[in-house]
């Protein structure tokens, strides 16, 4: 049986089955209050806004799944301790997860707007500031800086900066558990430009990278193979995993160890202390997946998740969402950045 959710009042603590209920409730026993579930816009940019909003709300989402998974392994560790007969009293609790109502995600989106109005470029340094539409390399994300705490802590911005989506991804400090500009914050794009004058050691990479485990862990290329892998696309085109790891070192060997963006060398591992450097397996257009002619190997911080590839009305929109050289160079400020380029 599905179990359907329950609308609250923001009134009182009862709860109701459907709006229409809810309504009648806020009639009869709170008559003067206006209830309204749809807030207005409380800005003259009414389209930004509502992307921000849409952001904050996509966060939370986010944040209440990783609640529900942390839930689970709890209770499925307590499971296992009481099959074996062991005590559960050390086991970590877990806090609910709460998800605010409308009049504060308006607040935190009011926040934001206002934070993102009075910036120049993003909170990592770059020289390109947010966009605020979707499907585009530029457009407004909101990164945590740490990824043990929700986005919002007490409904505040403190773990929370706006930067691009070409570098907000799954890539974080190993011991810190600290994103991209978490780690390095404002300077992470001085990061960037300085890593890109280190020379590579390309036999270094190879020798490593070669094999595709170590103790029994899956080196980084071997594992974004893998990954790649699972892409139909890619299975009709190569017979085995084998083959297409061969492939794969085969394209790392000509780029020079270095990322096909940035010219960062790729020089991260399974031992690196982070994996922002990783080399990481990238479909150059996405909608044509790990293909033949269509693969490049990137560092894994840019390595970004383009969602414009289930758009099909407006093909152009893939474009706008994916890396080039160009729009790194701008980003980096090594190249003027012009609105047009959008």
């Amino acid at each position: 049986m599905v179990k359907h959710s329950r609308v609250k009042c923001p009134l009182c603590p009862k709860t109701y089955s459907n709006l229409s209920h809810l309504l009648r409730h806020a009639n009869k026993e709170h008559p003067g209050h206006t209830l309204r579930t749809n807030l207005r816009c409380p800005i003259a940019d009414k389209k930004g806004f509502a992307c921000v909003k849409m952001k904050v709300k996509d966060s939370l989402r986010s944040d209440k799944r990783r609640a529900e998974r942390r839930a689970k392994r709890r209770a499925r560790e307590i499971a296992r301790r009481r099959a074996l007969g062991l005590e559960t009293d050390d086991v970590e609790e877990i806090v609910p997860f709460v998800m605010p109502d409308n009049r504060v995600k308006q607040e935190i989106a009011k926040k934001i707007h206002a934070r993102w109005s009075n910036m120049e470029g993003d909170d990592a340094g770059g020289f390109v500031k947010p966009v605020l539409e979707p499907y585009n390399i530029f457009q407004l994300t909101l990164e945590r800086n740490c990824n043990i705490p929700d986005h919002f802590v007490d409904n505040d911005l403190e773990n929370i900066s706006l930067v691009i989506l070409g570098i907000n991804n799954q890539a974080r400090h190993k011991k810190n558990n600290t994103s991209l500009t978490g780690t390095y914050g404002k300077g992470t794009v001085a990061e960037l430009k300085r890593r890109r004058q280190l020379p590579v050691d390309l036999d270094a990479i190879m020798t490593r990278e070669s094999k595709a485990h170590v103790k029994k862990i899956p080196n980084v290329v071997y594992s974004s193979c893998t990954g790649a892998y699972k892409d139909k696309k890619t299975r009709a085109q190569f017979d085995s995993i084998g083959e297409f790891f061969h492939h794969g070192l085969e394209l790392l060997r000509a780029q020079g160890g270095r990322c096909a963006i940035s010219d960062i060398p790729m020089d991260g591992h399974v031992g690196s202390p982070t994996s922002f450097f990783n080399p990481s397996l990238d479909a150059i257009d996405p909608t044509l997946g790990h293909v033949k002619g269509n693969l490049r190997w990137v560092i894994l911080c840019l390595n970004a998740t383009d969602c414009a590839k289930k758009k099909k009305k407006n093909p152009d929109d893939n474009k706008k969402s994916r890396w080039n050289r160009e729009k790194f160079k701008q980003y980096i400020g090594e190249i003027p950045f012009h609105k047009k380029s959008l």
